[in-house]
């Protein structure tokens, strides 16, 4: 049984560690992709991102119930971002192995601190999805489903469905360009729904 985000924060308020690796698995690849996007390190995106989850466990008891858990860890993971592009440390490092100018740190800094990662932004967001994946056809809405949301390889949902990789893909080419429309203001926070 899958379980929303409420029920799994109201088990981690209660010290579920099992509610906390589901917590993990489902918002991993969508933090990784969001931060990616601004500190485009591999190892500096997976310390962001741990910090994002230890933060989240530590600070499980002072959360309310009520909190919108993809608008709290992606508000923890832009400030961990922000703190990084800051610090002269990371600045270095960034600079060093990725060849990044001091122009693209800040610039990443301020569009990062301009975004807006608050739970009625994502309650929006989760309007936006919920009503673009109802206007897809019942076949391109299953297949983009089992892609983005079930993390299926194409070749595991051409299996599953009975269907050739090149139907797959057709449908999930297609879903990609109705989401681009509907969450254009949105881009930076939906990144993982666009990346195969």
């Amino acid at each position: 049984m899958l379980l929303n985000d409420l029920q799994l924060l109201t088990r981690i308020k209660r010290n579920d560690e099992f509610a906390f690796e589901e917590v993990h698995k489902q918002y991993y690849s969508r933090l990784y992709y969001f931060i990616f996007e601004f500190i485009p390190q591999h190892d500096l995106a997976e310390d962001i991102i741990q910090d994002t989850f230890m933060t989240l466990w530590n600070k499980r008891q002072e959360l309310r119930e009520d909190t919108n858990l993809g608008a709290y860890l992606f508000t923890v993971a832009k400030n961990n971002c922000l703190y990084r592009l800051r610090d002269h440390r990371y600045r270095q490092k960034l600079f060093t192995s990725n060849g990044l100018q001091t122009i693209e740190l800040d610039l990443n800094a301020e569009i990062l601190s301009s975004i807006d990662s608050s739970a009625n932004i994502f309650d929006e967001i989760e309007q936006i999805i919920k009503q673009t994946m109802d206007e897809l056809p019942p076949k391109c809405r299953e297949v983009f489903y089992l892609s983005r949301f079930k993390d299926l390889k194409n070749r595991e949902i051409a299996e599953a469905l009975n269907i050739s990789e090149k139907v797959v893909e057709k449908h999930i080419r297609r879903a990609l360009k109705s989401f681009r429309v509907s969450l254009n203001d949105y881009l930076p926070l939906m990144a993982f729904l666009f990346i195969n």
